[in-house]
């Protein structure tokens, strides 16, 4: 399930009364979250909503809230709470030996993702592609919705992966519904989140080379330390927390544990390979 965000933009943009303007902020609160509003600035920019411009004033008096929505961002969070239901919080897998990754890289509105394999050596045996469209934006707390369907079609192209580790967070996140575990939990597949900043909770004490990373009275993730950076770990979908540990510490040479080291390089690439062919 996603929205066509600009779609249901453009819908509200219409609702308002000749000689009336409203707010970024009405209007977020109106797709059903006001954490939307970065989103609706930015969706302004765009060339299709010229028209609308003169419509959105933040500093308004009075400003049009009487918008028609189906708010569908609370439709979105309703999803991620089902998904959430649904994960599996142990090791439900045979064996750890092709660990594959998982990278998006953007330009524009066109999604470039990566879906690669590595062997026991964590050499690339398998990669796969996909090039999609997007019709939503970044907003915090709802990245699956932007990169999962690109994601997942770059993942059923590989012919075998044990774990798959996902450039984003698992139960890391508000909803206990990250990219990885959005991934996972639709696929099928065992998936580790991986994140290079911080979406929710707080550090605890150091234990045995990671750092629990705690949000509300439970342990979400794992903070790994490297050079001074931490990246964050956590559950995604039928893979422990403690394994999710074990296996990135097992594959991390650098910043990122070499799976999404490959999968965010190859996803660069191909962007670079499909600029290059618009410059041709």
């Amino acid at each position: 399930m996603s929205i066509d965000f600009y779609g249901e933009l453009r819908r509200l943009l219409e609702q308002i009364p000749p000689g009336r303007v409203t707010t970024p902020r009405l209007l977020a609160e109106a797709l059903g979250d006001a954490r939307a509003v970065r989103a609706v600035l930015e969706a302004l920019k765009r060339e299709e909503f010229q028209w609308a411009r003169g419509l959105v004033d933040a500093g308004a008096e009075n400003p049009y809230g009487d918008f028609e929505s189906s708010r569908p961002l609370e439709a979105l969070r309703r999803l991620q709470m089902e998904l959430s239901s649904r994960v599996v919080e142990f090791d439900d897998f045979e064996r750890a030996e092709l660990l594959g990754g998982a990278d998006v890289a953007y330009r524009g509105d066109v999604a470039y993702a990566v879906c690669v394999v590595l062997d026991a050596d964590l050499k690339p045996i398998e990669s796969s592609e996909a090039v999609v469209e997007v019709s939503f934006p970044y907003i915090p707390g709802y990245l699956a919705f932007r990169e999962a369907p690109a994601v997942e079609e770059a993942v059923r192209g590989v012919s075998e992966v044990d774990v798959l580790m996902v450039n984003g967070h698992g139960l890391a996140h508000p909803r206990r519904c990250g990219l990885a575990t959005h991934v996972g939990v639709e696929l099928n597949l065992p998936t580790i989140g991986i994140a290079a900043r911080r979406l929710v909770g707080r550090e605890g004490e150091p234990r045995d080379g990671w750092t629990p990373l705690i949000h509300g009275d439970r342990v979400v993730g794992a903070v790994l330390k490297r050079n001074g950076r931490g990246v964050y770990v956590s559950v995604g979908h039928r893979v422990s927390l403690q394994t999710a540990v074990e296996l990135a510490l097992r594959t991390l040479r650098d910043r990122l544990p070499e799976p999404v080291r490959w999968a965010h390089r190859l996803a660069g690439e191909l962007k670079r390979r499909f600029r290059d062919k618009r410059g041709n």
